[in-house]
């Protein structure tokens, strides 16, 4: 989710070794919503017919409608290449087998499954979504080369929301190529925050969606992994997607053999950095104002129920398939904690691909967080809404400094990472 799409737009005041690259500057979003910002957006590379059915249905707000414009125009710019691709490859697409065993990481956003899907990848025997098919996911097979040099001058030098480098090579969410593909997805709500919060459904797809939506979803979940499967030449998959974290029964329904890793950070720095992602995904992507106080209420509302579903479901996955981590624990010792997981799941392999990994280890030592400070409103909505959390996982609690009011409301989170 945290992932930045393509745009030539700079930040007025950003330093020059960001200017000098295309790509918008980190913590800095386009409030104009204008025409070009359209194609910034997840839906700037699906179906022009996804684009107007969503739009039709939920309805646009009248300062918002120069984006949507332009991601219409977007999706009928690379509407031939989406063609094409279903021509020359859709029967392969369809008849691609899938590796009975892929690897999911779980975690809310912002809990670190960004790194743990990085470190992981080290290891060649995985196959995974990458940025590429995440951001073009029914062109990317058609447009290897051409498309692929044109837009990868584009990119950002990193994700926006935080310092982690971005290239078309690197692991992705694959939940970004379902709100492309498909629009069955917990994401359309990033486009229409007051209307579509039914769409939230699909975070809890055994719990709250009717049999046959459900199945449509399967289908198109299994559709998105054969491309990636064909793409990886039949590789078993390492699948990272936060969305994943409360449908634990339909991954195993999918993938009986299937191994998962749970990844949790301390509450009170998920949900702090995650307001701050929030803020910048609805600037980024909105069609549609909302109040950000009430937005963020309801995420949090999300979070907790999120949370409980994967404590309740975490019981079907068979003895040995499943490892929990905590992220601190990962950043402190990345190569030990990736030894552990492999031991865990009994995945053999770890010497050979070891040397690889600490290389990746040495070369994002580095890595400069941005300040953090936890305000008193994410104090209080953590102790409120996710306590069980906090003591489960081993963390201190947080008490706030002074009663939250108003002007507190949305200071949620000054500085993030």
């Amino acid at each position: 989710m945290a992932s930045p799409r393509l745009t030539g737009n700079h930040a007025p005041g950003s330093d020059s070794a960001v200017a000098s690259h295309p790509g918008y500057h980190p913590g800095v979003f386009d409030q104009s919503a204008s025409f070009g910002s359209g194609f910034n957006s997840f839906l700037a590379t699906g179906s022009l017919s996804l684009a107007l059915r969503l739009g039709i249905r939920y309805g646009v707000d009248g300062r918002f409608i120069p984006r949507y414009l332009g991601i219409l125009a977007a999706d009928a710019i690379f509407a031939p290449l989406r063609f094409w691709q279903s021509l020359a490859y859709g029967r392969r697409i369809r008849q691609a087998k899938l590796h009975p065993e892929p690897l999911f990481l779980l975690g809310f956003w912002r809990s670190g499954t960004t790194l743990l899907h990085n470190l992981l990848t080290t290891d060649p025997r995985w196959g995974f979504v990458n940025t590429y098919q995440a951001a073009v996911p029914d062109l990317f097979l058609a447009g290897q080369r051409r498309v692929r040099r044109m837009l990868e001058s584009k990119i950002p030098p990193n994700r926006g929301v935080d310092n982690i480098p971005v290239s078309f090579a690197m692991p992705q969410e694959e939940e970004i190529a379902m709100i492309c593909t498909c629009g069955l997805s917990p994401y359309v709500s990033l486009y229409f925050p007051r209307t579509a919060d039914a769409t939230l459904d699909y975070l809890f797809a055994d719990r709250r969606l009717s049999e046959p939506a459900r199945q449509r979803w399967r289908q198109e979940y299994a559709r998105l992994l054969k491309a990636a499967s064909l793409y990886m030449d039949g590789k078993p998959l390492l699948l990272k997607s936060p969305s994943n974290t409360s449908r634990i029964p339909a991954l195993l329904d999918l993938f009986p053999d299937a191994r998962f890793v749970y990844i949790q950070r301390n509450p009170y720095d998920t949900l702090r950095s995650y307001a701050h992602l929030l803020r910048l995904m609805n600037g980024w992507h909105a069609l549609q104002s909302i109040d950000f106080d009430e937005l963020l209420l309801r995420q949090v509302k999300i979070y907790r129920q999120m949370a409980e579903t994967y404590l309740d479901q975490k019981a079907l996955i068979p003895g040995g398939r499943l490892v929990e981590i905590r992220y601190e624990d990962l950043e402190r010792d990345m190569t030990g904690q990736v030894r552990f997981i492999y031991d865990e799941l009994g995945l053999d392999g770890y010497d050979s691909f070891s040397p690889r990994l600490a290389e990746y280890v040495d070369s994002i030592a580095g890595f400069q967080k941005n300040p953090s400070h936890v305000s008193d409103r994410v104090i209080q909505l953590v102790n409120d809404n996710v306590p069980f959390l906090v003591a489960r996982y081993g963390y201190e609690f947080m008490s706030a400094t002074a009663p939250t009011d108003d002007g507190d409301r949305y200071n949620v989170c000054p500085l993030a990472v």
